[in-house]
């Protein structure tokens, strides 16, 4: 079998599409008697094909995926249209709904197409410095911060989540993850290993009734986690801004010190 290619050419969300196309057609290759469900086969293959393809969405070049996504939303809420259709008024087959839920996670999964995370690494907890490169401004200002990206000059882009400058992070806690758009600057000397991340996911801080801190929580952020104090600040979601730090980081600083006491290293769990 031959490779397949890490980059495809500019057509490749249709070339990617059209294979999965063709795999959910030979699945399906049975007569069917039922009128109904023979045609939601058609609409059901068009579904599982772009499910199929958004979960291979970095096979597409990095600029091509926003209108690859777009493309993908469009043709399963079409076919989703036409299951509708076909099936008003009457119960839908499991599978149909399986296929539109699977559907609707790969969407949602998909703006996290290429993620990549900074882990603390080593054996002892990190403070997170100012950040360079990323859109960092708050209520009390800054230093060497800007609402732009990169330089400041030119638009925001992607989508980032990182610790608020002064958290205490613990090792192998992620303190940034990103896709999208350049990755967070930090010194080459902090330790930190740059990595490719299966998912985005959150950190929890939980405290106890005096508000130290007792134990970290590692979660995807689309668990139900109600454990903490959640360290990672959404920035950016696909260019657009939904999230700011809120306290300069002397003052967020002082807090976390504070209320992790005399302890050093907090556990940390998944």
């Amino acid at each position: 079998m031959s490779r397949v290619p890490d980059h495809l050419d500019p057509i490749s969300w249709i070339a990617l599409v059209a294979r999965w196309v063709e795999v959910a057609r030979a699945s399906r290759a049975i007569a069917i008697g039922n009128p109904r469900v023979r045609d939601s086969i058609a609409p059901l293959i068009s579904i599982e094909a772009n499910t199929a393809a958004l979960r291979e969405l970095t096979r597409v070049a990095e600029q091509d995926r926003a209108h690859a996504r777009a493309l993908a939303e469009l043709s399963i809420r079409s076919a989703a249209g036409e299951l509708d259709r076909l099936w008003r008024g009457e119960e839908w087959p499991e599978e149909l709904h399986d296929a539109c839920s699977a559907a609707e996670r790969a969407l949602r999964h998909a703006v996290y197409a290429g993620l990549e995370e900074l882990v603390v690494t080593g054996d002892a907890p990190f403070e997170v410095p100012e950040w360079s490169g990323v859109p960092t401004d708050c209520d009390g200002g800054s230093a060497g911060t800007h609402s732009g990206d990169d330089d400041g000059s030119r638009p925001l882009r992607g989508t980032l989540a990182a610790m608020q400058p002064g958290t205490i992070a613990m090792p192998g806690e992620p303190v940034a993850w990103w896709c999208g758009r350049p990755a967070p600057r930090l010194d080459p000397a902090d330790p930190l290993e740059r990595r490719s991340a299966a998912e985005p996911l959150q950190v929890y801080r939980e405290l106890d009734d005096r508000g130290r801190f007792v134990a970290d929580r590692i979660a995807s952020i689309e668990d139900d986690v109600a454990a903490g104090l959640p360290l990672l600040t959404p920035l950016l979601l696909d260019g657009v801004r939904i999230g700011r730090f809120l306290q300069p980081r002397e003052s967020w600083l002082a807090m976390q010190r504070a209320a992790l006491g005399e302890r050093a290293v907090l556990p940390v769990h998944r």
